[in-house]
């Protein structure tokens, strides 16, 4: 498979013309690898917090990215600069970045890896229920419903399980806010994606928001000194150039080739690597009530993803594991 960002600027300013193509085994095994970097995200961010506070990890991080994304525009000539009444709303788009960023990096420092990735990839629940109020044609079926609530039966689980540490469940309702706010900001991409592009999307999300993230932690973080050990700075980097970089550009190009219906239901295994990830790596323990959990939000995700329509799709993944 030859990756090609071309189809995709066709996609977004001519969708009638564009026909997906049918998922091999070497796209799909390439999808679950995406999903499976993104498992690593909340791991990664652990490491980070080791050295450095939550504001500053995530303007280096999104610092980084930026870079990447920057570089693979200029590479393949793609435009990045919108008309200026644009910029109006995606100051807004900006704002909301930094804000659910912030509360993901805050939280994950309260609760585990764990708890984090599995509440933070609530956001395609959150998307659903979102567009049946926001987006026209996009309701909640059946399936849908059904879906919910299998997740958030398995949300409930989490909270059980995790009721006796009073840090941790700080933690957790601040993830699981991130989750929907980065729900919201999926919505709010979705009218953006009308008239702009993907990558200029993402670019500019990131050219608010890394200023933003860079000030905030001198006004709020300024006294905080950095202990810059090996698996701090592999966590910054991993969520950089990895997630925000490598991730975000491998899944834009599949989503000019595949339709984002097929892609997204693969999306039910990141929390699930997650977890895993969380296990080997940070040596977190795994209790029968938690795995459950997890198992009951992966079906849903994947019952809500499958029962969806192409109405929303998700060019900035990457990214917004933020």
């Amino acid at each position: 498979m030859t990756l090609d960002i071309k189809p995709l600027e066709q996609q977004t300013t001519d969708r009638g013309s564009f026909r997906h193509e049918q998922m091999s085994l070497r796209p799909i095994l390439l999808t679950l690898f995406l999903c499976l970097l993104w498992g690593g995200l909340t791991p990664a961010l652990k490491w980070s917090l080791q050295g450095m506070p939550p504001l500053a990890i995530a303007a280096w991080r999104f610092l980084l990215g930026w870079v990447c994304i920057w570089a693979w525009s200029l590479y393949r000539k793609i435009p990045l600069f919108p008309a200026t009444r644009q910029h109006l709303a995606l100051l807004p788009l900006g704002l909301l970045f930094i804000l659910q960023i912030s509360v993901l990096n805050i939280g994950t420092g309260y609760t585990t890896s764990g708890y984090a990735v599995v509440l933070l990839n609530t956001s395609p629940l959150f998307v659903a229920l979102l567009a049946h109020r926001l987006i026209p044609g996009d309701r909640l079926t059946g399936k849908k419903a059904l879906g919910l609530l299998l997740a958030f039966a398995g949300v409930s689980a989490i909270f059980l399980e995790s009721s006796s540490a009073q840090n941790i469940v700080v933690g957790n309702v601040l993830t699981l806010l991130s989750g929907f706010l980065l729900g919201l900001i999926y919505i709010y991409m979705k009218h953006l994606l009308r008239t702009l592009g993907p990558i200029q999307v993402v670019f500019w999300e990131m050219a608010y928001g890394v200023p933003g993230f860079f000030l905030l932690s001198y006004l709020l973080e300024g006294g905080v000194e950095y202990e810059l050990s090996a698996e701090v700075l592999m966590g910054v980097f991993y969520q950089g150039l990895v997630i925000a970089g490598f991730c975000f550009l491998v899944w834009t190009v599949l989503l000019g080739r595949y339709a984002a219906s097929q892609l997204t239901s693969f999306q039910f295994s990141i929390p699930i690597f997650g977890v895993l990830l969380s296990s080997l790596l940070l040596g977190e323990t795994l209790t029968l009530r938690f795995l459950l959990g997890v198992g009951a939000v992966a079906s849903g995700i994947f019952i809500v993803s499958r029962a969806g329509d192409e109405s929303i799709t998700e060019p900035t993944r990457a990214s917004s594991k933020h």
